[in-house]
């Protein structure tokens, strides 16, 4: 391209950057006539570069969603068409938009409580039963154990005596990807229903029971119920009382569908969008005029069959439709474009001077990435200046929620050379326009980090433990993309706002540190639970996606893979566990999370949690490795990646609500499979909390009697923390004892099998011919057993007689 000044050309070009393909030399550029330089006349989507080119800003933010006459929005999930490739796609989302519209809820009155009603509708007609497999040829049916008629998966709605094979007899899973709920990802709300009534059914809109019994009359709004099924031509009504447990914290939240077995799928295909909650963040001066970005980052799959020339998008023709295409990774790399908003690396045009806020929701359904900024030398990034470095972006906020200033002031601002995201992160950050000059260009690299080893094979890590080059950087950035561009430009107007905000200010709107009413002082809490190492001395475990084994299905030891704690969501037995884990209500609990197999984010709903601060840089702690990803000092997430090997220690307050809610892998696909744990907040001032599972208490260290099923999967939990001390029993239970196959002394055989139909050892006796010889069995335990007198030739002593 010619760069001749502006006053030698009669034709300048207008450059869009919609373009598609992998890699920033692939660019693929369509150029337009942008006016006649001699009448002075230029288009406004037009901004001249000082290069000479001219190029139209295609950026967007998502379309706001306006609430109807009565003040409620309005959500559809339908057949929504996208471009991907250049080629037409057809997924599930909101409204006919990809990604969905953006919901913002501005800043509470003086004395108001805002009460937000979402109404969600589900537009498709019938139902699409699928499996939810990583086999794409895999056949699963689903039979009545009593009726011997085909029926559905009983997560969503069918028989509980629903049981669903493949054609080898194996367990599978198949759910109605046309069946939806809604969550409001980062919400503090009651996790069930809006207290107070009030909700009437009418056009086809439904509401719940307010206590929970279904016999109850149908007059509350669900309030973030993702326990909820919306069928097909279905209905339900949402309120959101932001602030009934004080003023909702300001930030940026998300939407999206959470419906079991379906959430992956529908997220995929474009169910997502952002919710802004406003408040007195955004009226910090630096903020309150930023040119505000919001940046829904979504992952689709590009080996879907697009849709034919002239076929339509509608729920006949819905190309996002394979649960295992989500996680096909030839070659070891997942072949998903990167978009924002939609739209394959959009442009940015902006003046010099110009403060931005960046608001980005990490709406991908599987893996993590590395933003990396750096400086182009042209005007399309086809060429990147990486002596000069990464650009930093100061980060204000992560998960809706405004980071705080440490104590000592060490790491902040935070603003490290490239930001981490994984499914469900949610960064605001600050960019500093008065850095920048007429000419710039600032070139968004998404630098894909797959955590996952294919293989199962490597000895070490899986992961980055170094910090990575620039060069490295942009390697990575070859299983990416080339983000977006942003050019800065005198054409581009006079900036909003020209000074950076007064961080002080900012991290003045964090949470608390002091929790309980100020009777817990949470920093002082992190330094006593990072000491602990009696697991059973740990509020509450979670080993994420434990394998003894890397095998698909069950493994050797009888546990499902994508488990917590060694339990699946979808085979736990809910007569004996209604409920995986039972919280107090005003308690402060401290929650170790651990990763046995691949990273995972780390999601809880209704309450965020306080991170605990990182070791120190240069520690040989192997948890300092995080500082590669996260912010080191103490702050509030509700999503948080904890990588293979490594251990996280969150400390969760459950304020104000009571219900049952989630947690999970953010990993969508994972979560589909069934890595999530059902919880209950219970008030033990009106319920007997620790009698909720079979009449016991609902914990992670808890079992009903004679479960040996559950001891083992306990055992192999502690077993992932503390090997010397649990190892060798959770090997002895693994032990399988079917066949010619027995148990060691002072072992015996389970009565029940596991769910490969194997049994296998527990420890103890139940006879004497489970002990040594020299031993006999006592309330389940070997003890010494001589003979008195001693037994006489031939006869020998054997568990205390003379035989």
């Amino acid at each position: 391209m010619s760069h001749l000044a502006p006053s030698n050309r009669r034709l300048r070009l207008c450059i869009s950057a919609t373009v598609h393909g992998l890699g920033a030399a692939a660019l693929a550029i369509t150029t337009t006539g942008c006016g006649d330089d001699s009448t002075d006349t230029v288009p406004k989507d037009c901004y001249e570069l000082a290069d000479g080119s001219c190029v139209k800003e295609t950026f967007e933010n998502p379309k706001t969603l306006e609430p109807n006459a009565e003040g409620v929005y309005e959500l559809q999930l339908q057949p929504t068409e996208f471009m991907l490739d250049g080629k037409r796609h057809c997924g599930r989302g909101y409204n006919g938009q990809y990604p969905g519209p953006t919901i913002d809820t501005s800043a509470a009155k003086p004395g108001e409580q805002r009460k937000v009603r979402v109404n969600l509708r589900n537009g498709f007609s019938k139902n699409d039963y699928q499996p939810v497999s990583d086999d794409p040829d895999e056949v699963c049916t689903c039979v009545d154990t009593e009726t011997g008629e085909t029926c559905a998966s009983h997560a969503h709605g069918g028989s509980s005596t629903c049981q669903c094979t493949t054609t080898e007899g194996e367990t599978c899973h198949v759910f109605d990807f046309n069946t939806t709920n809604l969550h409001f990802h980062g919400s503090h709300v009651r996790p069930d229903y809006a207290s107070g009534g009030g909700c009437e059914e009418t056009d086809k809109l439904g509401c719940r029971t307010c206590s929970g019994d279904s016999l109850g009359v149908r007059e509350c709004f669900h309030s973030d119920n993702v326990l909820s099924r919306v069928g097909p031509s279905e209905g339900v009504q949402h309120r959101y009382d932001l602030d009934e447990d004080g003023l909702h914290h300001a930030g940026l939240s998300w939407y999206h569908p959470h419906i079991h077995g379906t959430t992956a799928i529908q997220v995929a295909g474009g169910a997502a969008g952002a919710w802004i909650v406003r408040g007195p963040l955004d009226e910090i001066p630096g903020i309150k005029n930023a040119r505000e970005r919001i940046m829904v980052l979504t992952t689709p799959p590009t080996n879907y069959t697009p849709l034919e020339d002239g076929e339509p998008c509608d729920e006949d023709h819905i190309t996002f439709n394979k649960f295992a295409t989500l996680n096909a990774t030839p070659n070891g790399v997942n072949p998903q474009a990167n978009l924002v908003n939609g739209i394959s690396r959009p442009r940015l045009v902006m003046p010099p001077g110009q403060i931005e806020r960046w608001r980005i929701v990490d709406a991908s359904f599987l893996d993590e990435a590395q933003l990396v900024i750096f400086k182009g030398k042209d005007s399309n990034c086809e060429s990147l200046d990486l002596p000069a470095g990464p650009v930093p972006l100061t980060q204000i906020g992560r998960d809706g929620l405004a980071l705080p200033k440490p104590a000592d002031g060490k790491d902040w601002p935070f603003a490290p050379p490239y930001m981490f995201l994984s499914s469900g992160y949610r960064v605001e950050a600050m960019l500093d326009g008065s850095k920048l000059s007429h000419g710039d260009t600032l070139c968004v690299m998404s630098a894909r980090a797959l955590q996952a080893d294919t293989t199962g094979t490597t000895p070490g890590l899986v992961g980055s433990l170094t910090p990575p080059t620039a060069e490295e950087l942009l390697k990575a950035a070859g299983n990416g993309d080339l983000l977006a561009i942003v050019n800065v430009t005198n054409a581009a107007g006079t900036p909003s706002e020209t000074e950076m905000p007064d961080l002080t200010l900012v991290a003045a709107e964090s949470p608390s540190m002091m929790l309980q009413n100020g009777q817990t002082d949470a920093l002082a809490k992190c330094e006593q639970v990072r000491a602990v190492n009696d697991l059973n001395l740990i509020d509450q475990l979670s080993a994420l996606w434990l394998l003894f084994y890397n095998t698909e299905g069950l493994d050797k030891c009888g546990f499902e893979d994508h488990s917590i704690n060694a339990k699946n969501f979808e085979s736990t037995d809910r007569e004996k566990y209604p409920y995986d884990r039972v919280l107090s209500k005003g308690a402060v609990d401290h929650w170790r999370v651990v990763s046995g197999f691949d990273g995972h984010p780390f999601h809880i709903h209704i309450n965020p949690f306080l991170v605990c601060p990182l070791p120190p840089a240069g520690s040989s702690d192997p948890n300092a490795v995080g500082r590669l990803f996260e912010p080191p000092f103490a702050h509030w997430r509700d999503t948080y990646l904890v990588n293979l090997n490594r251990t996280a220690d969150f400390l969760t307050e459950y304020r104000a609500f009571t219900g049952d809610f989630v947690y999970h892998c953010h990993k969508l696909t994972h979560e589909d499979h069934g890595m999530m744990e059902l919880l209950r907040i219970c008030d033990p001032e009106t319920e007997a909390c620790d009698q909720l599972c079979d009449g016991q208490p609902c914990n992670w260290n808890s079992c009903a009697p004679g479960d040996d099923n559950c001891e083992r999967g306990l055992v192999a939990t502690k077993c992932l923390l503390d090997p010397l001390g649990y190892c060798p029993e959770a090997a002895l239970r693994c032990t399988t004892c079917d066949g010619e196959q027995s148990c060691p002394v002072e072992a015996h055989c389970s009565e029940a099998p596991g769910l490969d139909d194997l049994t296998r050892c527990v420890p103890g006796c139940l006879t004497a011919d489970d002990c040594a010889i020299a031993d006999t069995c006592n309330a389940g335990s070997c003890e010494p057993a001589p003979c008195g007198p001693p037994c006489m030739p031939p006869q020998m002593c054997i568990h205390g007689s003379c035989e």
